[in-house]
């Protein structure tokens, strides 16, 4: 097979992970299928000018500039990871997790072969989506929300600056011979497949979005396996691409992990269904919604405002509160999003102002 077709495989499923396989729930949950149009193509068309956008040339200079943010990112993203699979272990039994483990090191192994093993998971993930269909599952109701127009600018800006800063694409760009059509095939046509298989099982996970405790494993386990498999996919390339960024790969590196998740199952073992009153939202969501806190704000006004560290900490400050308050509560409160966006706005004018008086 091609390298520059493996790299598309590896790219679709390096970024297939928690966000993907769950965020469009929510997304026609809470604000119907406009959301969810301006969610796919801001996510297919953000991370495909990656391999556009980036240059052989620029690549080591941004590499070296961004380091820690980069590391950052990684740390990140392998936490929500694990995150979510003990939340979908405590639903739906805690297995779950050792096993998930387990495929987070076969796949670590797999480094000199994450190419075709990538092609073997898509495949996998093809056969999951027809086992899912021959099950007549339910499917999301597709409606049109209230307040929906206030989401479209936090999406486009998280989608269109936070790949930047993720260490797979980075490799995917050196190892392909041919950057434009990885990116452009990994994720125009690979990775927008996964996601309608997402968009199908939607329905489905709706008592997950709601808090439940349980999940009816004999309809689902064709979404819990293809999850399963993606987000070890995803915790062993990003933790291989953080080994790369370290002078060692000693064991004592790894138990924070395991402290991490000993933390988790405590939590998840003892409030999985348990619902916040002053929010009136599960806690689940309510950490689930955290994360994406970081992908949706704090990563794309560093790659703005990083380099005036002030401007980047002050507009942190003043974007942070009303963001949350409408990515999480909705209704009358998504208004605070689009106000978040003006004051991002406002920020990044005051760096080009200043940028061009230097």
């Amino acid at each position: 097979m091609p390298v520059a077709m493996q790299q598309a495989f590896y790219l679709a499923c390096s970024w297939l992970w928690c966000i993907g396989a769950f965020l469009p729930v929510l997304l026609l949950r809470d604000y119907g299928w406009i959301t969810l149009t301006g969610f796919t193509l801001a996510n297919v068309i953000g991370a495909a000018a990656f391999g556009w956008v980036m240059t052989r040339e620029g690549q080591p200079s941004f590499l070296a500039e961004h380091k820690a943010f980069l590391r950052l990112f990684s740390y990140i993203t392998v936490a929500f990871q694990l995150f979510f699979v003990v939340w979908l272990s405590a639903l739906v039994g805690w297995w779950l997790l050792p096993l998930m483990l387990v495929f987070v090191a076969l796949f670590y192994r797999a480094d000199r072969d994450i190419g075709a093993v990538s092609a073997g998971l898509f495949l996998a993930s093809l056969a999951l989506f027809g086992g899912y269909l021959l099950k007549d599952p339910p499917l999301a109701s597709v409606t049109l929300q209230p307040g929906w127009a206030h989401t479209l600018m936090p999406l486009v800006l998280g989608f269109l600056l936070s790949p930047y800063l993720d260490l797979t694409f980075h490799r995917a760009f050196r190892q392909s011979p041919n950057p434009r059509l990885s990116f452009t095939l990994g994720f125009g046509v690979f990775f927008l497949t996964l996601l309608v298989f997402v968009f199908v099982y939607a329905g489905g996970l709706r008592d997950m979005a709601t808090g439940s405790t349980a999940l009816d494993l004999s309809l689902l386990w064709p979404v819990v396996a293809f999850i399963v498999l993606q987000t070890a996919f995803t915790v062993a390339v990003h933790l291989r691409e953080l080994q790369r960024q370290q002078a060692s790969v000693a064991p004592s590196r790894q138990w924070p992990w395991l402290a991490y998740l000993a933390v988790l199952v405590l939590i998840m073992a003892a409030g999985v269904g348990l619902q916040l009153p002053w929010l009136k939202l599960p806690l689940t969501e309510v950490l689930y919604k955290g994360f994406l806190l970081f992908y949706g704000l704090v990563f794309p006004l560093y790659l703005l405002l990083g380099k005036r560290r002030p401007l980047f900490l002050a507009a942190l400050l003043l974007t942070v509160l009303p963001y949350s308050a409408g990515f999480l509560l909705g209704g009358n409160w998504l208004v605070a999003l689009s106000l978040s966006m003006a004051v991002v706005v406002v920020f990044v004018g005051v760096r080009w102002f200043r940028a061009e008086r230097v």
